[in-house]
């Protein structure tokens, strides 16, 4: 499983940086773990140069090339639960991750139907639903053992709506199961010109989280404090402040500090990577997200780089709304035949030889405050640092990266950059 989560995060990166590419400075905020199921989804009833397509951009080619090697590693010295997980991973069919769904489920496939059930197990301590569907066309047959993987290893189902008679209703219907499924933070996933009579097949993935800081702010002293969207520009937030010991390290080539903030038992955390504040007219965090790789991010938070300090935290409460066209950004990075009828292959999913992705859109929600966070989406080497003061100050009044992680499986289910709150 770890491959799968080298996989989802190096896709995760690479599509930041394909949404970085405006020239004008923006909030960011996605949740990739959704598309990667979404997509793995896709994959699964995908054959040809349409599945070769997903598989490289979503790194699932790379997932059972790394797999048997990792597994043989972190089995030793590994905890009675870890080792239960890998000898239940043993018994799973070992295909090559390109193999179609009549050769046997492939390694992607075992892997997240794993992950899945791992992060269902947090659900007492944390909200997070992860709900993942594609509707299609009722006039196109879906496979009953396409049908039966989906439902075993992504825990969802395939809904039939009649796009072509009543393409208004079906929208509603979507729209509707999303809303209840993010607790009404995402409303209108899916407008008008999005789905039509034409309409075939759309994958939907809605995600909702909400979680309480480990150690939460104090309300009553936040205040008004400015916040600096770059060199010459500021603007009035409201910033948060704690003094308390967190685990805090400093990337000394990018001249950057990373917090870790845990939510309530520990087991998720938000890790916030923040430049200095540069003299020159930029952000400061062009070159942190040039370096920013599966491996740096591992290097970053290990203990070799953050170990607890006593910190002065200031912090800005901010709310991120952003709705993404997957299909656009998508073909950009590579992903093409599947949204073209004449190039995609579906066959896995339906013998419909008409069969393609219509639309993917992502619409996510966050808002972080002084008890926690609460967020919905719908698909070099540093030292630590060493203060003789009594606080290590920490202080978010100008743009920065964060990330939520899963910290048992180390999987990023948030990723995002806030340029102005």
């Amino acid at each position: 499983m770890d491959s799968l989560v080298t996989a989802n995060t190096k896709f995760c990166l690479d599509l930041f940086q394909e949404l970085s590419k405006s020239d004008e400075p923006a909030n960011i905020f996605i949740c990739p773990l959704s598309i990667s199921v979404a997509f793995g989804m896709i994959s699964l009833g995908a054959k040809s140069s349409t599945a070769d397509q997903i598989n490289e951009v979503l790194h699932f080619n790379e997932v059972s090339q790394r797999e048997s090697t990792e597994t043989d590693i972190s089995s030793k010295g590994s905890s009675k639960e870890t080792q239960g997980d890998q000898q239940e991973m043993s018994k799973l069919p070992n295909q090559q991750n390109t193999k179609s769904l009549s050769d046997g489920c492939r390694d992607s496939d075992s892997c997240f139907g794993k992950l899945l059930k791992k992060l269902d197990r947090i659900k007492s301590d944390y909200t997070l639903s992860m709900a993942n569907r594609l509707y299609g066309e009722q006039e196109f047959p879906i496979c009953a053992a396409y049908s039966d993987k989906v439902t075993e290893f992504y825990h969802t189902t395939i809904e039939s709506v009649d796009f072509r008679k009543d393409s208004e209703k079906s929208r509603q219907q979507i729209n509707f199961w999303v809303e209840c499924q993010t607790q009404g933070k995402i409303k209108d996933l899916f407008e008008k010109d999005n789905i039509t009579d034409s309409t075939v097949l759309v994958l939907v993935n809605a995600v909702y989280f909400k979680a309480k800081w480990e150690k939460s702010f104090d309300h009553e002293k936040t205040e008004d404090s400015p916040f600096w969207i770059n060199k010459n520009e500021q603007k009035n937030v409201k910033m948060m402040r704690q003094q308390n010991t967190f685990r805090l390290g400093y990337i000394e080539e990018l001249k950057t500090q990373i917090l870790e903030m845990t939510y309530i038992k520990g087991k998720l955390s938000m890790f916030v990577l923040l430049p200095t504040f540069p003299a020159e007219d930029s952000t400061g965090l062009e070159e942190l997200e040039k370096q920013m790789t599966y491996e740096k991010i591992t290097e970053w938070t290990s203990p070799t780089i953050m170990c607890e300090e006593k910190v002065d935290v200031s912090f800005p409460q901010f709310t991120t709304e952003s709705n993404l066209d997957l299909k656009f950004i998508l073909q950009k990075m590579g992903i093409i035949d599947v949204f073209d009828e004449a190039k995609c292959d579906l066959s896995g999913m339906s013998s419909s030889s008409n069969l393609y992705l219509s639309t993917a859109v992502h619409k996510t929600f966050v808002e972080v405050n002084e008890d926690g966070a609460e967020a919905a989406a719908a698909t070099g080497a540093g030292i630590a640092t060493k203060s003789a003061i009594p606080f290590v100050t920490f202080n978010a009044n100008h743009p920065f990266l964060f990330f939520i992680r899963h910290n048992k499986t180390n999987t990023i289910l948030f990723y995002g950059k806030v340029s102005s709150p």
